[in-house]
């Protein structure tokens, strides 16, 4: 791997736009393509078999996701695997969205992990059937303002109510966000 040394601010730095993809190696590709469409509702891009590369998208761009099946033995589960990829993160655009998204984990048998107060954004963690960790959060109108105050981490409950219905009273100075 070639070595990163801290340069000097008059470097200019890279002006990414947005997370392009993830490429994850996967143990079982069709397991993991029924898990990413039919619970995180991702739509099969292109699958080609001579390639094979499994490509899934979430809106516009050609793809998210790109899954290759590993052709040797599964290594370590998510985050215990030291280097690599901590998790992939998936932003969702509203408080009940993420309710939304926490109800149809545990329907379909996806144990979360937890559930985190990040001072700016609201999330929880899971794995995927590979071990991949994997956050949906959602992010406050003002996040990146709030962001210097310190990120204050901490586990949470998740207050899942049914739309239309106020969080409860130990979130409801916090959480839902006050645009």
């Amino acid at each position: 791997m070639a070595a990163f040394r801290a340069r000097r601010r008059e470097v200019p730095m890279i002006r990414l736009k947005k997370l392009g993809h993830v490429q994850l190696r996967v143990a079982d590709l069709e397991r993991s393509k029924a898990f990413y469409r039919d619970v995180l509702g991702f739509r099969v891009a292109e699958q080609d078999p001579n390639h094979g590369d499994l490509f899934m998208t979430l809106g516009e761009d050609f793809h998210t996701l790109d899954m290759a099946q590993d052709a040797g033995p599964a290594t370590g589960r998510g985050a215990a695997r030291g280097i690599g990829v901590a998790h992939i993160a998936f932003q969702v655009g509203s408080y009940e969205a993420l309710g939304e998204a926490y109800r149809t984990l545990l329907e379909h048998g996806v144990r979360v992990e937890r559930a985190m107060d990040h001072v700016n954004q609201r999330s929880i963690y899971f794995q995927d059937p590979d071990g991949n960790r994997l956050e949906i959060y959602y992010e406050m109108p003002g996040a990146l303002a709030r962001f210097p105050d310190g990120r204050g981490d901490q586990n949470c409950e998740l207050a899942v109510t049914a739309p239309g219905e106020p969080p409860p009273a130990w979130l409801s100075e916090r959480w839902p966000p006050q645009a």
